[in-house]
């Protein structure tokens, strides 16, 4: 079985610079951790002696140990010490302080490591950016039969409002009444005045 790609756990920084901590899953599931500033490189031993006494990873896998890591890092960040050729990364852990000690690696391997960790990382980010592609995809199609139709004819319903506004703003125009047209029945005429009963003189 081989290792597994290399992927980030956590941003460290130290003195000013800024280091990269990174694990590598090791065939036996046996976790490394490493540190690099993109030039040198700090490792491990496998990680599991040290954390034996946390209760939260006991009886976990070699992923879900990381995942628990990953969360811890992002709530406090380890700190970083370096001594010459040897650092230490240490986390609190419930109630007790846990110190990872992290030897340097020589020239030649921290090279070769740096250049299998720069393109482990490269096809980690392109994988998550074609998923990430797929998923926009599937999103934008995800609208079902029935809405779409619905959608489609909203768009033929013409807009009445707009209608409205173009004949100055009001549904019902007021007709202009004709002369002699009556106030009460609008249409009809309206009656003369009454002049009174005429009697013929005797």
């Amino acid at each position: 079985m081989a290792a597994e790609p290399w992927c980030p756990l956590c941003p460290i920084s130290h003195g000013g610079q800024r280091y990269l901590c990174l694990y590598r899953i090791q065939p036996g599931n046996n976790i490394r951790i490493h540190v690099t500033n993109g030039n040198e490189v700090w490792r491990t031993d496998p990680i599991e002696e040290a954390l034996e006494e946390w209760d939260a990873v006991r009886n976990v896998t070699s992923h879900e140990l990381v995942d628990k890591l990953r969360e811890k890092f992002q709530n406090s960040s380890p700190g970083l010490e370096m001594q010459g050729s040897i650092a230490s990364m240490s986390f609190q852990v419930d109630s007790k302080k846990v110190s990872l000690d992290l030897l340097k690696l020589p020239v030649s391997e921290a090279r070769a490591q740096v250049q299998e960790v720069l393109f482990d990382l490269s096809d980690r980010v392109t994988s998550l950016e074609v998923l990430l592609k797929d998923k926009e995809g599937i999103s934008a199609t995800s609208l079902s039969p029935v809405k779409q139709s619905q959608k489609n004819q909203m768009l033929l319903i013409p807009d009445v409002s707009a209608r409205r506004r173009g004949n100055g703003g009001s549904s019902a125009q007021v007709k202009k009444r004709l002369p002699g047209e009556s106030i009460i029945n609008p249409g009809c005429k309206s009656k003369k005045a009454a002049k009174g009963v005429a009697f013929e003189e005797s």
